[in-house]
């Protein structure tokens, strides 16, 4: 009888080691070793939205191609779990179509460049992939639309970004701010290099007409990929 009983509590313990050992292994794959990370990557930005007719003549747009900056922070949960917080600066809009002076027809591009906030991402972390959702808040530094004059020269017209006197409902130019919802996957290479995905989706209208009971429902969209290095 004392024989089994030390048999039982030799693989007792033999089983609490070994679920130790697991948990070790486990955190030590999950553990955030490197919480900075720097990245840039390509995007793919477009519009949705019922209006579309108001900037573009067929009511149609088509991607822009662009780029994105950025950098980002986790602060760990557990494990498995860690809040990621990103800024990003990033050029975004869409191809349209404008007409000229002789009603025809051309391609114009809408151009916006914001700073991007990401202020907690949740994030679920699993043998070096990372998923993660959460909002996002953007802050527009400048906006063009190409335009042609009476001569038929395109040029970069800055006035859709609009002025601090100017009155929404007299003039369309741009919201200032946008809000919305992220969500992405990364994956990580031996914890330094990282590639990821993500898709953002804005849910303010991007023209600034708020005292205007039809509002024009335009909204932002966007998906990129990116390369990051984790410090």
């Amino acid at each position: 009888m004392k024989n089994i009983k030390f048999v039982l509590f030799l693989l007792l313990i033999s089983n609490l080691v070994s679920a130790q050992n697991i948990e070790d292994t486990a955190k030590k794959s999950t553990d955030i070793t490197k919480p900075f990370m720097i990245k840039a990557g390509y995007l793919q930005t477009d519009l949705y939205g019922d209006h579309l007719d108001a900037l573009s003549v067929d009511g149609e747009t088509k991607a822009l191609n662009s780029f994105m900056i950025g950098f980002e922070f986790h602060s760990e949960i557990n494990s498995f779990l860690s809040l990621k917080h990103e800024l990003n600066f990033q050029i975004h809009g869409a191809e349209i179509q404008l007409l000229d002076d002789n009603n025809v027809s051309y391609d114009s591009y809408l151009k916006m460049n914001s700073f991007e906030l990401q202020p907690l991402n949740l994030t679920f972390r699993y043998k070096g992939f990372q998923i993660y959702v959460g909002p996002y808040a953007s802050s527009l530094v400048s906006g063009t639309i190409e335009r042609k004059d009476e001569n038929g020269n395109i040029y970069k017209d800055k006035s859709i970004f609009g002025k601090p006197d100017e009155e929404a409902e007299e003039n369309k130019y741009l919201q200032k701010m946008d809000f919305g919802a992220t969500s992405g996957i990364i994956y990580e290479f031996n914890k330094t290099i990282n590639i990821g995905v993500r898709y953002n989706h804005g849910l303010m209208p991007i023209f600034d007409n708020a005292l205007d009971q039809n509002k024009i429902k335009i909204y932002n969209k966007s998906f990129g990929v990116f390369v990051g290095y984790s410090f």
